[in-house]
């Protein structure tokens, strides 16, 4: 029983060696892409509170989202955001049909299907704020 925990340790730690440094890396900076994004939101919706008061708050936040390391780092946040997306689908699908036997398949529609629904909601959120 020791030498199967111990051969399940060492093919656990073989798994993480094989993963490339730089997935490494922008798994770790999932956190700090999230927190990046709150607070920019959050200081939106306190410019545009004090702009209902009757300041110039909101054109603020305007030109601060229209600084070039805003836009640099809103883009870094989206690819982390997209990346991250991306492999929890796949670890998700392994999870839940891992203990199939016609495993591929399964794992493939389901992935597709986190895909479109993600995709629809996107779709009528970006319908509701056009309108």
């Amino acid at each position: 029983m020791n030498q199967q925990n111990n051969n399940n340790y060492l093919n656990a730690v073989q798994a993480d060696i094989k993963r490339p440094f730089i997935i490494a890396i922008i798994h770790k900076l999932v956190p700090f892409s999230m927190i990046w994004v709150s607070l920019v939101l959050m200081y939106g919706v306190i410019c545009m509170y004090t702009n209902a008061v009757g300041q110039d708050e909101f054109y603020r936040f305007i030109f601060f989202l229209r600084s070039p390391v805003v836009i640099v780092l809103n883009c870094v946040a989206l690819l982390i955001t997209l990346f991250h997306s991306i492999s929890w689908y796949n670890s998700v699908a392994k999870t839940i049909f891992s203990s199939r036997t016609d495993k591929k398949s399964l794992t493939y529609l389901f992935i597709v299907g986190l895909w479109l629904i993600t995709m629809s909601v996107s779709a009528y959120l970006l319908l509701f704020i056009l309108k």
